[in-house]
């Protein structure tokens, strides 16, 4: 995490260059989206008496503030938008474990929480992909770090009161690979196989030095090592892999793959596309893991994935290949 974020240093929006269309919306989404989060852990909190659920509640709500709230409204408010009202917090309403005559009970605001925390990582990393700012883009990295450490600490503490009821095992070996878990590998490793195919074609579309550079790191630095883990997850499981696909890389001379090509721009547009839908894949997968090193090597994955995601989106920003959405600005000029 501390490498990441050198990687990635946060820094305001650029000043005078306004926000597209899609920044500002999954800026207020998610705006919105966290007060009604915070409203909703502050009824927990109020519907339970456990001291120790009452850390974890007022941890996240205290999380959701200085993490989402304050960083997403000083952005909007940066871009001359307005924010919607913070909502009035429950906890003015009474002590904790006083809320309402109908309580949810502790293992309900668990499960409840890991439901929601589940939810809130599809709506969190969809934003990533969306942003053309790198600035904005970093708020929302940030965001979904801290969803997967959140996500985390509630699947533990559920573990630990065995409060959750997981998906049958995969094999009667101890500590198996459950049905959900064994599915996300498989998918991801289809995932990865169709990666190497699309890589390699693109990678014979081109003779452009910077994206044969870029999508030759797509394929030696992130497909292919994350297709090896996969692979080995799935031996290491007793269980059989798929065949490799046919590999393309000098079939032919560079540029001349058949007879329609695809030009620059547009592997590059493929490839945003593509990063797109990895990094929502590896967070889906992420949040289907129950076994610690399933759930660990789908965060790494999402990691890798989203700095090159970030050089990928350099080298769109570089040769405007983008098609963004109109830009919104309340300014005047």
């Amino acid at each position: 995490m501390k490498i990441f974020k050198k990687l990635l240093p946060f820094a305001s929006p650029e000043t005078g260059k306004p926000m597209h269309a899609g920044e500002v919306y999954y800026l207020w989404e998610t705006l919105a989206s966290s007060y009604n989060l915070i409203s909703l852990v502050e009824t927990y909190l109020m519907n339970t008496d456990d001291k120790e659920l009452h850390l974890l509640l007022q941890g996240i709500v205290t999380g959701a503030y200085n993490t989402r709230v304050s960083r997403i409204e000083k952005v909007l408010k940066k871009e001359g938008f307005t924010v919607p009202p913070q909502p009035s917090p429950k906890t003015v309403q009474g002590k904790p474990g006083s809320g309402q005559e109908i309580k949810l009970d502790d293992d309900e605001v668990i499960r409840d929480l890991y439901a929601w925390s589940q939810v809130m990582l599809q709506q969190d990393v969809r934003a990533i992909g969306a942003a053309t700012s790198e600035s904005v883009r970093k708020v929302f990295t940030d965001i979904v770090f801290d969803d997967m450490n959140a996500y985390g600490a509630i699947a533990r503490i559920g573990k630990m009161r065995r409060v959750f009821s997981p998906p049958p095992p995969a094999t009667a070996g101890k500590d198996s690979l459950n049905m959900s878990e064994l599915a996300a590998v498989w998918d991801e490793l289809g995932a990865r196989y169709l990666s190497v195919v699309n890589l390699e074609t693109y990678l014979a579309n081109t003779n452009d030095p910077e994206l044969i550079k870029l999508l030759k790191e797509g394929l030696e630095k992130v497909v292919t090592p994350q297709m090896e883990q996969l692979e080995e997850v799935l031996k290491t499981e007793g269980f059989n892999i798929p065949p490799r696909p046919v590999r393309r890389i000098k079939q032919g001379p560079p540029g001349q793959v058949n007879k329609i090509i695809l030009s620059d721009a547009e592997v590059i547009r493929v490839l945003v596309s593509a990063m797109q839908v990895a990094v929502n894949h590896h967070i889906r997968s992420f949040s289907n893991a129950s076994r610690e090193d399933i759930s660990e090597m789908f965060k790494r994955f999402f990691s890798t994935e989203v700095e090159y995601f970030q050089k990928t989106m350099d080298l769109a920003v570089q040769r405007n290949a983008l098609n963004n959405p109109p830009v919104v600005t309340t300014r005047r000029g």
